[in-house]
């Protein structure tokens, strides 16, 4: 063995040392190579929250824009159709609003005897 290592010259000395730093370099790659990755994912996972938490905070802000408004219209309308309804007179409902009244009752399982008297049948 020790006349081998003596057989080998400088300049195949350079080419082991030469392959020796190739193999240490590649391997040093190897081994880095999920870190450098998963730090490319990382931060693209970090973009993609940060865009989607910025839609969502304009959905949000949008949202609350758009129930403040319908309920402006809501109670606008709420007064409106009181408004409406108080200037009627207050009178006796109409035979035919009556009859549907009492057969709601009905449809709904109301005993005959619960029925208000104007409901119950006659007889």
């Amino acid at each position: 063995m020790r006349g081998f290592l003596r057989a080998i010259g400088p300049a195949s000395w350079a080419v082991i040392a030469v392959c020796v730093l190739l193999i240490l370099s590649l391997a040093w790659c190897a081994a880095t190579a999920p870190v450098r990755e998963r730090t490319k994912l990382d931060a693209s996972a970090a973009a993609a929250n940060a865009k989607a938490q910025a839609t969502d905070l304009k959905a949000r802000d949008l949202g609350a824009d758009e129930r403040l408004s319908d309920l402006k219209a809501n109670t606008q309308l709420e007064k409106d159709l009181t408004h409406a309804v108080s200037t009627l007179p207050d009178a006796r409902p109409s035979d035919r609003r009556v009859a549907l009244g009492c057969q709601r009752l009905r449809n709904q399982g109301t005993r005959p005897a619960d029925l208000p008297p104007v409901c119950r049948p006659k007889g």
